[in-house]
Parts: structure tokens; C-alpha cells; sequence
């Protein structure tokens, strides 16, 4: 059984979210970062992350 360290599960939800945020701007035809860095800040960035570390944690007790 593969064990994932909270880091791992922090990196992978970032990543998740920044892969959202860039398919989004892709298909509006955004060049630049728009306004992501500005929309997730704060509490809502906290809640999102929250949600996606806590799909990916149950992603993974069901891996196994």
C-alpha cells in the first residue's frame, strides 16, 4: 500500500486548481493569468483547496 504525504496531496490540488484556472482562460483565449490570481485569494482559494485535498484523500482511501 503507497502512502501520500499532505505535502503531496497540497502539491497535487494546486496543480488541479491551476490546471482549472488555465482551461478556462484557453478556451475565453486569455494570454495571460487574468484574474485568477486575484479571484482565488483568500477564503475562497482556502475553500477550494480544501474541497480538492479532501477529493483527492478520498480518491485515495478508495485506490485502496
Amino acid at each position: 500500500m503507497k502512502t501520500y504525504s499532505n505535502n503531496f496531496i497540497e502539491l497535487l490540488a494546486e496543480a488541479a486548481l491551476n490546471a482549472a484556472c488555465v482551461l478556462i482562460q484557453d478556451e475565453l483565449g486569455k494570454e495571460d493569468g487574468g484574474v485568477a490570481g486575484i479571484y482565488f485569494s483568500g477564503d475562497k482559494e482556502h475553500l477550494i483547496m480544501q474541497i480538492l485535498k479532501d477529493y483527492i484523500s478520498t480518491e485515495i482511501m478508495f485506490k485502496e
